[in-house]
């Protein structure tokens, strides 16, 4: 396998930063691994497409020998989300589809939703409080990329509909079954009702693996061969796909979780053992994250964030239009939230979005914008700086205490 190019390496003092306190990301991320919070880690600042700061901490795999690498395979979760928009825009820039256009031209099982509602009391008896009514539009694609399509989710969804749910793979934790089909799975979700009216609430939902399909559909390829086709090929992201070679299985992480009553890290995938392995018949390949997404290095996904800070184009390859990526990165949700962040984030194409300072309790601009992975990767980029940051490390739930204090140690060493 070839060995991804990693980024330049620049004289911090030079590009705007007191080496002295980027070294404190270094002895946080040292002493969180040491204290057993963390396995291992890995952090990366970039400035002006040159490296500042790369640390690695701990091991692959606490109970094992080998070290953790900027080179190691993370998965990503979620954090695959900002590269399935990537994707997809590229489409879009050939002309495949509009943003407006409704998801039924390609999926027709979406075509005429309907919306939930609570009956009053006075109109309901035992196990009769809900009623549907059509929706006032059809499910856009820009709608599923802003993530305010809809779509019922866990916790705005009545239980009556679990059964129709859970044949949708719409279940806590990392929703999906390896061995069901996921394009039956995507479908299913169309035949229960959303919980509000399309465009009008974002809700963290599943609406990434509705354009997953759509992907499919739209460019007649699956998912793994149109990502190498439109992003990982050209960057020369050698190091990322949404399953692991036999060869690349020794530089796979160790998957933790917290177990909170014995306040240590447990196992939950080990690479010999991991989905991720191929051993099954099938393969899920879910641009939302499920069954952990795509398994990326950080070296690999620097290469993709400073494409994202360079408006579309690394080594004088250009993924997309410096107007699209701007397009991608601006907030779309105007007065309403996200519900993950605090209330002066908005949210892109597949990405939060920090509207302002203010309500704010870490240092930053306006404008940054990055997204997570549940097992613990995170990213931000900050166009006003011209600057990125990676933190990777591996427990699933993770709430991201170190990375938000790395996120805020990076500001901090601006001089």
């Amino acid at each position: 396998m070839k060995k991804t190019e990693e980024l330049p390496e620049g004289d911090p003092s030079e590009l705007g930063f007191a080496p002295e306190r980027l070294d404190r990301i270094s002895n946080m991320i040292d002493a969180e691994v040491s204290a057993g919070r963390l396995p291992g880690a890995v952090t990366l600042v970039a400035r002006r497409g040159q490296v500042v700061h790369s640390h690695v901490s701990g091991k692959l795999d606490v109970e094992r020998s080998a070290d953790v690498r900027a080179d190691s395979l993370f998965r990503l979760y979620s954090q695959t989300k900002p590269m399935t928009a990537v994707v997809l825009m590229t489409l879009f820039e050939e002309g495949a589809f509009l943003l407006d256009e409704p998801i039924s031209k390609w999926i027709p099982e979406f075509a005429k939703p309907s919306v939930f509602g609570i009956k009053p009391p006075r109109d309901t008896v035992r196990g009769d409080f809900a009623q549907t009514t059509p929706a006032l539009r059809e499910i856009t694609i820009y709608d599923l990329l802003t993530m305010t399509s809809g779509l019922p989710s866990l916790g705005r969804t009545p239980v009556v509909y679990g059964p129709a749910m859970k044949a949708a793979g719409i279940t806590l934790g990392d929703a999906g079954d390896p061995t069901a089909d996921y394009d039956d799975q995507i479908v299913a979700i169309a035949d229960i009702p959303l919980h509000s009216q399309p465009g009008e609430v974002w809700n963290y939902g599943y609406d990434f693996d509705v354009l997953t399909l759509f992907l499919t559909r739209v460019s007649g390829k699956s998912l793994d061969a149109l990502f190498q086709e439109k992003l990982l090929g050209p960057l020369g992201m050698h190091d990322s796909s949404f399953y692991c070679n036999e060869e690349d299985l020794s530089r796979l992480v160790t998957e933790y979780l917290w177990n909170p009553a014995e306040e240590k890290l447990a196992i939950r995938d080990r690479p010999e053992t991991s989905e991720k392995a191929g051993h099954g018949d099938k393969r899920v390949m879910s641009g939302n994250g499920r069954n952990g997404g795509l398994v990326c290095s950080p070296n690999d996904f620097a290469r993709f964030a400073q494409m994202l800070a360079n408006g579309g184009e690394l080594d004088g390859v250009r993924i997309l239009g410096r107007k699209t990526i701007e397009l991608m990165r601006t907030d779309h949700l105007g007065d309403r939230c996200i519900d993950s962040f605090a209330p002066n984030y908005g949210f892109g194409f597949g990405m939060f979005v920090r509207k302002s300072i203010g309500s704010s309790f870490t240092p930053g601009s306006a404008g940054t914008f990055g997204w997570a992975g549940a097992a613990g990767t995170w990213f931000f980029i900050d166009p006003k700086e011209e600057l990125f940051g990676l933190f990777f490390t591996q427990v699933f739930g993770y709430m991201f205490p170190t990375a938000v204090q790395f996120e805020k140690m990076t500001y901090e060493a601006l001089c």
